[in-house]
């Protein structure tokens, strides 16, 4: 093999190198995105329960937590029970929970909510324009948007219990300013 041969393909193997090793620097949960510090998209959404529709607008002025998930998603399943703590602590204040199920069937969304006590409203999003609006690259994701109206976090993943409640709370510590 000819000597610039071999020096090429270890200077490539290098930058192969150098370039993984600066990706891998990001925390994947914190990717930013140009939705973040911008306005939350609008939509309307029917209710995975048949009961009609539900609007974003219609929390204007709350605390809106966006979770998008699926039945077949296994770290949806992982970061549910972390959902449900922080939604029954919650519930009864200004902070809203929204599902939005992503490329999922009906029924296996219904039968996922009924197992695993998922009592926040749940829209479905069989077109995936809620999920093109947001930037979502797959399940899960959170989005944490202010009483403003502005998405002011985004967690890629499953979340856990200690950066909701964090997101939560400073959202609500703004808004009480």
């Amino acid at each position: 093999m000819p000597r610039w041969l071999r020096y090429s393909i270890v200077v490539g193997i290098a930058a192969l190198v150098v370039v993984l090793m600066l990706s891998f620097r990001r925390d994947p949960h914190d990717i930013r995105t140009g939705t973040v510090n911008k306005p939350a998209a609008a939509f309307t959404a029917d209710r995975l329960d048949g009961t009609g529709t539900l609007s974003l607008s219609d929390y204007a002025g709350k605390v809106v937590v966006l979770n998008f998930f699926a039945s077949w998603c296994p770290p949806c399943k992982e970061e549910n029970p972390a959902l449900v703590r922080v939604w029954e602590r919650y519930r009864t204040s200004d902070v809203v929970f929204i599902g939005i199920v992503y490329e999922d069937a009906t029924d296996k969304a219904r039968t996922y909510v009924s197992t695993n006590g998922v009592t926040w409203p749940t829209v479905r999003d069989d077109d995936g324009r809620i999920a093109f609006a947001y930037g979502v690259f797959g399940p899960p994701e959170t989005y944490f948007i202010g009483p403003d109206g502005v998405i002011a976090g985004r967690h890629i993943g499953p979340v856990d219990e200690a950066t909701l409640v964090a997101s939560i709370d400073k959202l609500r510590a703004q808004a009480s300013r």
